[in-house]
């Protein structure tokens, strides 16, 4: 027997294949960046050296960390290009509510939502992204070009000491370090927890692997979004 029940749900593609690449190889590359990184930094400790001995040595894992840096930022080259080709060929509208990049919209949602949690006003009716995912997709934007930059005058010391004074590789370094903790304790705390532990999504949020998404998730999500389509 057939009835409306028995259907299955409305599916809309949230993510095209490319996103799902892209972020499956910066899934990738950020674990192995931040492995690699921490057991450079860090070889004094136990842990580091278990690692260094299981990967051939400190030198391999320096040029495993070189190889997850590569892999990491042509990741976002890609994503700049293609922002490019959305803008310039496509004609769409990288500023737009459907949009990752802020709008005064975000800071107005994330007070009405501040609200809601203490009990005052309704949840906002978000649209494609929230302000808490276009902070998690701005702070991986700007930090990894941080990362790239001081990462190349760690990679290249003297031919960087050839154009600036010696101490900027001093700062690079410093640099590179703290960075690298923040976006370690953004991407495996805030990003898992707001992503894939949340009660409607744990264990895991399969929209990013799979690219699809249902009305009734949309409707609860990005109400803003269904809105538009």
């Amino acid at each position: 027997m057939t009835t409306e029940e028995n259907q299955p749900p409305e599916t809309f593609i949230r993510f095209s294949p490319l996103q799902r690449l892209l972020h499956l190889v910066v899934m990738i590359g950020f674990t192995g960046l931040a492995v690699t990184g921490f057991s450079l930094k860090f070889s004094a400790q136990w842990w580091a050296h278990g690692f260094a001995w299981l990967v051939g040595g400190a030198g391999h894992l320096a040029y495993l960390h070189r190889f997850f840096a590569v892999i990491t930022y042509g990741c976002v080259l890609v994503h700049i290009i293609w922002l490019f080709y959305f803008k310039l060929a496509l004609k769409g509208s990288i500023t737009g509510p459907q949009s990752l990049f802020p709008r005064v919209q975000d800071i107005k949602d994330m007070f009405q939502h501040m609200g809601y949690f203490f009990g005052r006003g309704s949840i906002p009716r978000f649209n494609r992204f929230t302000y808490w995912e276009k902070f998690d997709y701005l702070a991986l934007f700007l930090g990894m070009n941080t990362m790239g930059f001081t990462g190349l005058f760690l990679w290249f010391p003297e031919f960087f000491s050839t154009l600036l004074p010696g101490y900027f590789i001093n700062l690079a370094q410093v640099l590179h370090l703290y960075e690298a903790i923040m976006a370690v304790a953004l991407k495996f705390v805030v990003h898992m927890v707001t992503t894939h532990l949340r009660p409607e999504t744990f264990p895991v949020e399969k929209t990013i692997f799979n690219g699809k998404t249902t009305r009734e998730k949309m409707r609860h999500e990005h109400p803003g979004e269904l809105d538009s389509l």
